[in-house]
Parts: structure tokens; sequence; C-alpha cells
């Protein structure tokens, strides 16, 4: 019987709360520490699960024999996190995306090489059932050679008014599709164009919304569209949508999770059943089955279903589409 793996997590916000639940529920891995800049967070997470916390991830990587670790900060700020854990020779997961720059990339693909540790990038599409099986269609050729495909992911302006100041609606939503278009065309993206637009969160001093043009360098090309303004009264979380069309068929895909609706005289909400669902106790989703992945590719040594070069080739897109924004022209990549 395999040992059980020890994890940490640096970063107990709302996705790093989830790795940390994860590792302290599956019966392969041991919780052992938090980290986390904010004490409150620290305190309530070791107090609940009976583990250590600290408010400096460094220590956490010196002081605790850990095998795993989740880096689940900011957006902006996985490097440093993800460099000192592959260097103190733990295997890393880093929450998507893997950074906001190529050169984040390269510094931490090159350490946790260097290293000898695993890298994993948390592109959750990948484990996710719907969009896994579009992807093996396309693989399999059921719709011929993909002509275009067109990707959507719009959220509430919650999500904006908590990370607008760290992150942009891009690297937040939009890397999610970058990294499941650029699996699906099985190639890398050529060229790009772009448009953006501010009106609602003028004051965060980020944009609303992004649009833009993809072209493959096998010649498919390919829509993305990004926004975190949809209204509070938006019965959903997100509203996500896929379309691949192919020589011989095409394929819809509705990302949206909303396969439970629940309406009341005041609201309507729709549970998460897709992520991070709680069933009989337990946190259950893909989420979960992408951590459980990663452990069994740990345990067994294999190469992780999204390695560094996957999440560098998604940041190298996302960062196209920015540039190209800047520019108000088509950007190669």
């Amino acid at each position: 019987m395999r040992r059980k793996l020890r994890a940490g997590v640096i970063g107990v916000g709302a996705f790093g709360s989830l790795h940390a639940r994860i590792y302290a529920e599956l019966k392969r891995t041991d919780l052992v520490a938090v980290a986390d800049i904010q004490a409150e967070r620290v305190q309530y997470f070791a107090s609940h699960y009976g583990v250590r916390g600290y408010t400096d991830y460094n220590d956490l990587l010196v002081k605790e024999d850990l095998d795993i670790v989740s880096v689940c900060t900011s957006d902006e700020l996985h490097l440093k996190p993800v460099l000192a854990a592959a260097v103190s020779g733990k295997h890393v997961l880093v929450e998507k995306p893997l950074a906001m720059s190529v050169s984040d990339c390269d510094e931490m693909i090159r350490a946790a090489g260097k290293a000898g540790v695993k890298l994993m990038v948390g592109h959750i599409l990948r484990f996710d059932p719907r969009y896994y099986a579009a992807r093996q269609a396309i693989a399999d050729g059921q719709i011929g050679v993909p002509v275009h495909l067109v990707a959507r992911r719009n959220n509430l302006i919650t999500s904006a008014e908590r990370l607008g100041k760290h992150s942009t609606v891009l690297f937040f939503l939009g890397i999610h599709d970058i990294d499941f278009m650029n699996w699906c065309v099985g190639g890398k993206v050529k060229r790009v164009y772009a448009e953006s637009v501010s009106r609602v969160l003028k004051d965060i001093k980020t944009a609303d919304s992004y649009l833009a043009l993809i072209k493959f360098q096998n010649g498919t090309i390919a829509s993305l569209e990004v926004s975190w303004v949809l209204p509070l009264s938006f019965s959903g979380r997100l509203d996500a949508r896929f379309e691949a069309v192919g020589t011989e068929g095409t394929i819809f895909v509705d990302g949206s999770g909303q396969a439970v609706e629940i309406y009341r005289e005041d609201k309507g909400t729709s549970p998460d059943v897709m992520y991070a669902p709680e069933i009989r106790g337990r946190c259950a989703g893909i989420l979960r089955d992408e951590i459980i992945h990663f452990v069994e590719c740990i345990q067994q040594d294999r190469e992780p279903a999204v390695t560094g070069q996957d999440g560098k080739a998604a940041v190298e897109v996302a960062c196209a589409i920015a540039e190209s924004l800047e520019k108000q022209q088509p950007v190669y990549v």
C-alpha cells in the first residue's frame, strides 16, 4: 500500500480552501499545513482541520516535510511560491493561469525541471466530462477536421469586484477556453486580434469584456468571448458555451453548469453540481478528480495531463491577446 502524500496549500481563498478540504478528505493524502497572508484564514483552517498554519509560505516550505503543494494565490502572485516549492523539492499543482507573463512561466518550468519535481496547472476543463467528451470526439475524428471553434465564458460582476485589481477577465476566465481550444486543435496559435470594452468596471480600471479572433497554424479559426459583468440577478454562476464545427459534423457544449435550478419568490439559484459539490458531507466533483489525477501522477511517476508547457502555451495566447488590444492590430504568437 502506497503511503499517503503529505500536502500543503499556499493561499486558502475561494479555490485554495477547496484544495485544502479535498486533501484532508482523500484517503491518499494528509493535509499537513496551510499558508495565507490573512491570519484569520490561517487560524480558521488550522483549527478546522487540525493542521499547522503559517502567514509566510516560506515557513511552511522550510518547516514542513511535504510531498505536494497546491499554489492557489491570486493570479499575479504564482511565481515566487511555485519557485520556492520546486526548489524545496515539492511537487506543485498551481491554479490556472500558470502566470501572467511568458517569462514567469519559463522560470517555473525550469525550476521544476531542475529540481526533478512535477508541475501541473489546474486547467479544470480537461477534467470536466462535458468538455472532455467534446475534445475526445474531435480527437477521434467524429466531426472531421475542425473548421472553427467558438468559446464563451461570462461570469457575475462579483468576480470582477473581488479580483479585478489582481487579474483580468482574460486571465481569470478566458485562459480556461484558450487552453481547451489549444487541446482540441492540438497545435499552436499563429495570430490573434482582440477588442475590449470597459463601461461597468471603469472604477476598477479593468475591462468588462474581451472578444478575440484566433487563428491556429493548421488553419482552424476560433472566437473567444469572456466577460465578468453579468448582473447579480442572473440565476447561475456562469454562462459558458463551446461549439466546434468540423468538415463532417459539429459539437455543442453547455458549460454553464446549471443542471439544477431552484426558484423562490425572492430569487433563483443554481447550485454547483460540477466543480466542487458537497455529496454526503464530502467534496466531490471535477476539482477532486483533478487533484486525484495529480496525486496518482506523483505516486506512479507519470506526466500530468496539464504540464507546465501546456500552461505556458495558454499564457502565450492570452499575452498576445492583451498585446493586440494595446497595439490595436493583429499579433503573431
